[in-house]
């Protein structure tokens, strides 16, 4: 590591010949009414609200706020030379040096140890930024703040990581996002404050083992079990650790290499739903704004750049989440996709449309994977059909994080357990809670003119209730908005009432048994039971569900059951636009 690890100055974050000229009017904008408006209070009756209620935005909120704010600042400071910025910005990190933890209070036990060095997501990311600000603005802050920023990072992160990182189990907990996030925002504020200290090796060593540990769990083609969200969180951080290093060491030491993050760039093209939003399996939300300077480096450092390119001009981009937002990089020119039908075998998600180009043309996703997986949800087969720039038939995402949804109780909320999903039950009951409860895509076929997807779900259900569960989908493209038949064939040994269920979005609308009809923003699409031949029907909601990022939802479902031994349920969906 020695012979490769240039650690003469320190590394410059922007030039000012690289910066975009866009961002100062904005920047200056919200630097302003941070200048004018106190530092957000963070208290303890705030910080233990969350044991009392679970409730995590009494002391979440200012504390975020703060983080956020010290971005703004730093860039304002940085691109006017104002004065008044530096000393607000100054007054931040004081209070933020001050804060009895870093932690946010859903990563702490009850019970605080104040001996303990806590190390969690916001405690890493924290070092990171202020690390940042500490390259950045290095002759413009008070040596007391400067000082004060190298011992906090110091005492709170490098020391205790240094000397026991095996007390931290996402130092090799290579498949959560965790694993990106602290280590990756570990690296980097190292590579910012730690050269030249004891710890410094050890520590580097560390992370890049992680972060290549992390790589190593993504699927062969890029994908990422956690969904498009935790994707995006955990990469950002990785790669953005993978750039500082990059760039120190004048390309010596290049993760960039790694041939799963080689291919990731096709995760967020394939799940990619127009608009402008994504397919949002798990606890992976669907109205997404990506980093900016993650897809950036994406595009420029990787084998399906142009695609990425291509991404960037359809999709929000989250602008100025941090200090790396002052750079502009240099990416290929724009390639559309031409691969319309891609299966990522190790995490078992297909995703297949009909083309690139037609904004309301139809686009289908569905996965298997197994019910223990990061940001679980009950949801061994469940799908999406988007058409028309909308979900018809859909997945709710997550819901909110409270204390109760990373409890036990957590497959209590519709949002995460079977009842949230597309999924088939048996007399009531559906698929088993743990890792051995999985399915497999058995059969991923693409063709010019329609794709035939197979999955055997059996295993994902108790072996009592069922002996098969098959589900088969045709995803037809010789109609101009696509067809798709959804068949489910199962098997029991004694007679039970078996049940689809199929999630929409939408105004449902019963024109007689066998036929209804979603009526979306703009088009509509009919759903027609074909089979089986005897079968109630009926319609299900929970309502009012409070999801992750504060907004209210219904869950709309369609049940349709039949008693037997061995069932086959066939329903076809067809779009059709408004005229």
């Amino acid at each position: 590591m020695e012979n490769n690890f240039t650690v003469e100055g320190r590394e410059i974050i922007v030039k000012k010949n690289e910066l975009r000229r866009n961002i100062l009017k904005n920047v200056v904008q919200q630097a302003e009414k941070i200048v004018k408006s106190p530092v957000p209070f963070t208290d303890y009756s705030s910080f233990r609200q969350y044991h009392l209620s679970g409730d995590r935005s009494g002391y979440q909120k200012p504390f975020g706020e703060k983080r956020r704010n010290i971005v703004f600042l730093a860039i304002a400071a940085y691109l006017t030379g104002k004065e008044k910025y530096i000393l607000k910005l100054q007054d931040y990190i004081w209070d933020i040096c001050n804060e009895q933890t870093w932690s946010a209070p859903a990563h702490l036990p009850e019970k605080l140890s104040y001996e303990k060095k806590y190390i969690d997501l916001v405690v890493s990311t924290t070092a990171a930024a202020l690390a940042e600000i500490y390259s950045l603005l290095n002759d413009k802050l008070d040596e007391n703040i400067k000082n004060r920023i190298v011992y906090e990072i110091e005492q709170r992160v490098f020391i205790p990581f240094y000397q026991h990182p095996e007390d931290y189990g996402w130092f090799k907990g290579y498949g959560s996002n965790w694993c990106a996030v602290c280590c990756g925002a570990i690296g980097t504020a190292l590579i910012h404050t730690g050269r030249g200290k004891v710890y410094f090796e050890k520590i580097l060593n560390n992370v890049i083992e992680s972060i290549n540990g992390y790589f190593d769990h993504f699927d062969t083609l890029g994908g990422w079990v956690e969904g498009v969200s935790y994707w995006n969180y955990g990469i950002t951080n990785a790669l953005k650790f993978t750039d500082a290093l990059y760039r120190v060491t004048k390309g010596k030491i290049n993760l960039f290499k790694h041939p799963k993050i080689q291919n990731t760039g096709l995760f967020p093209v394939h799940c990619f739903l127009p608009p402008d939003t994504f397919v949002n399996f798990g606890d992976s939300v669907e109205n997404l704004a990506l980093n900016r300077e993650t897809m950036l480096l994406i595009s420029q450092h990787t084998k399906y750049g142009k695609n990425v390119s291509w991404l960037l001009k359809h999709i929000r981009l989250n602008d100025f989440q941090d200090i790396r937002s002052l750079r502009e990089i240099k990416i290929p020119e724009v390639l559309i996709p031409e691969q319309t039908f891609i299966h990522f075998k190790d995490i078992d998600w297909v995703i297949t449309r009909k083309n690139w180009k037609d904004k309301n043309g139809p686009v289908f996703a569905i996965k298997a994977g197994h019910n223990e997986e990061p940001h679980n949800q009950i949801d061994v087969g469940q799908f999406i059909f988007h058409v028309f720039g909308e979900d018809y038939l859909c997945d709710y995402g997550a819901g909110s994080y409270t204390k109760e949804y990373f409890s036990p109780k957590r497959y209590e909320n519709p949002f995460c357990n079977a009842e949230g999903h597309s999924l088939i039950f048996i007399d009531g009951m559906s698929q088993g809670l743990g890792r051995n409860f999985s399915g497999k895509i058995i059969e991923a076929k693409h063709g010019e003119l329609e794709d035939e997807i197979s999955l055997d779900l059996t295993g994902a259900y108790p072996s009592d209730l069922v002996t098969k569960v098959i589900r088969k989908i045709k995803f037809s493209k010789k109609q101009k908005y696509g067809h798709l038949l959804i068949s489910d064939i199962v098997e029991t040994n004694t007679e039970r009432n078996i049940e689809t269920r199929i999630q929409y979005n939408g105004k449902l609308k019963k024109l007689d048994r066998k036929h209804f009809v979603i009526y979306g923003k703009n088009g509509k699409l009919a759903l027609n039971i074909i089979e089986p031949e005897k079968f109630n029907v009926k319609t299900g909601e929970f309502k009012n569900l409070p999801t992750l990022h504060g907004e209210r939802k219904t869950m709309k479902f369609l049940k349709i059951t039949s008693r037997g031994t061995k069932i086959c349920f066939s329903i076809e969906a067809i779009p059709q636009m408004w005229s």
